[in-house]
């Protein structure tokens, strides 16, 4: 029993040594620290020490350290918009092969054509415009009588014209602090930014509206005496050309098109903190854009983190009534707490901006419209009915219930995570709407809608290619939505795996 007892103690010495030994230092540190009066506060930055109240250099370097992570990420979230925009200007400038000062319109139309811009519609064309009002001046643009539904917008994204009267009209768009003749015979709107984006769509079909896609005209102001035949460039690309796209770079070439907004564009006075902060990163008017090792590490790091926390925005919104339906669809209001104009009357919209301009291109009044049968309402949903993402390598369903709430029509498009643009298959096929020719309906007039790597026997009318390895999301598109949608009557149901 005692020689028990004496290898039982004489192992617990020898654990203990060794105990010793490894622990030796952080002892000394810490009886190091006792005598210095240092203390360790825990926080969500990390521990922090203190020596007595004040914050010991180490710490006060760390804490700093991701004070600046934070306002790169936030500054992420901040010029979503903007970044957006200015990238889809580039983009435009390339697929058309224009340069500054181009008025050129652009007509897209088909898969390959609109591929470029975040979250098109494939069903419907697009014809397109970005003006630099800085080097062109004030432009004019005739809207012709007829069903072109549209919008003009700033360089944030704001609204400064809806195109939907379906009048006659001229409208003389003007940039910051131009001049312009007051006695001008049509609209003037003067906008807050150099850049002037418009686009429209025309919803109907036929030789009439086949007419309107190229009836507008633009010209600038300073040859309104002899204005120049406005020139149409139709994108065509094919399948295996190589195009410019809409998303932001994750690179630096997302804050060289911060630095190019800030050099080019007023500041609004509700953005001052903002630029004080870019400040800090390089970004500062009138200065050349040329970042130290540590400023280029912190904004790397900051737009990693910054798309992230646009990605929760997006695909997890927690604004007032985003959820269609409450939680049993599984879908959500795209535009969730959106108010295009961006300033209220006591705050200015900042997370459901970042929220829908990381996502999609483009704000109207026309998108939140709350009057039947005008504009057009859009759900999202971006997790299965197990809230797990939704797989390339899966097979899933969705079932849309009879009589959708759409005066037009309705479409379901489906769009890659990464670029957020609509989904490249081999199929080339990424939309499906009530306008299908095929497709296939249930006896109640319901439809089953497959996604997946590979179509059901016999339903491939109904059906879009998915990749393995190559998540997704989803949007259902209601032109023209009507009560049952804006009072949550009509029934969505969630997307269901398969296999």
């Amino acid at each position: 029993m005692r020689k028990i007892i004496s290898i039982i103690v004489v192992a617990f010495i020898v654990l203990s040594c060794n105990n010793t030994t490894t622990n030796n230092k952080d002892i000394s540190e810490t009886m190091s620290k006792a005598k210095e009066g240092v203390k360790v506060v825990s926080t969500y930055a990390g521990d922090l020490e203190f020596q007595d109240q004040t914050i010991s250099k180490k710490s006060a370097e760390a804490l700093q350290r991701q004070m600046d992570l934070q306002r790169a990420s936030e500054l992420v979230l901040w010029s979503m918009p903007i970044t957006n925009f200015y990238q889809l200007y580039d983009a435009l400038q390339s697929n058309l092969n224009i340069e500054d000062g181009d008025l050129s319109i652009g007509l897209f139309e088909g898969f390959n054509a609109v591929y470029m811009f975040l979250t098109a519609n494939v069903t419907t064309p697009y014809t397109v415009s970005m003006v630099d009002l800085s080097i062109t001046g004030p432009v004019v643009v005739n809207i012709p009588a007829g069903g072109l539904f549209g919008v003009a917008d700033n360089s944030w994204q704001e609204p400064v014209k809806e195109i939907n009267s379906g009048k006659k009209e001229t409208i003389l768009f003007v940039g910051p602090n131009q001049d312009y003749p007051k006695d001008f015979k049509g609209e003037i709107v003067q906008l807050k930014t150099s850049m002037l984006f418009y686009f429209y769509r025309v919803l109907g079909t036929g030789a009439e509206n086949e007419k309107l896609k190229r009836a507008l005209t633009v010209y600038k102001l300073s040859d309104a005496k002899n204005p120049p035949k406005t020139n149409y460039i139709k994108f065509s690309p094919k399948q295996v050309d190589k195009i410019a796209l809409n998303t932001q770079p994750m690179d630096m070439g997302y804050w060289e098109l911060v630095n190019k907004f800030v050099q080019k564009e007023p500041m609004a006075d509700r953005d001052r903190f903002f630029y004080a902060w870019l400040r800090d990163f390089g970004i500062e008017k009138g200065k050349p854009f040329k970042p130290t090792a540590y400023q280029k590490e912190i904004l790397l790091e900051g737009l990693k983190t910054g798309m992230a926390m646009a990605q929760v925005n997006s695909f997890n919104k927690r604004f007032k009534d985003a959820l269609y339906q409450g939680e049993d669809s599984g879908w959500e209001m795209v535009l969730a707490g959106m108010n295009p104009k961006i300033d209220m009357e006591n705050y200015s919209m900042y997370s459901e901006r970042a929220s829908y301009t990381y996502e999609a291109v483009t704000t109207s009044a026309g998108m939140i419209s709350q009057k039947e049968g005008q504009g057009s309402a859009y759900l999202g949903t971006y997790y299965d009915s197990d809230n797990n993402a939704l797989m390339g390598d899966k097979n899933y369903t969705l079932r849309i219930e009879p009589n959708p709430p759409a005066a037009n029509f309705w479409s379901i498009t489906m769009y890659d995570i990464a670029k957020r643009l609509p989904y490249k298959n081999n199929s080339l096929k990424a939309d499906i709407s009530s306008r299908e020719k095929g497709l296939i309906k249930n006896e109640d007039g319901s439809v089953d809608l497959y996604f997946g790597p590979k179509a059901p026997d016999g339903k491939e009318a109904n059906w879009i290619e998915s990749n393995p390895g190559e998540s997704f999301f989803i949007y259902l598109r209601l032109y023209g939505p009507l009560s049952p949608y804006f009072e949550q009557k009509w029934k969505m149901n969630k997307i269901e795996v398969v296999n």
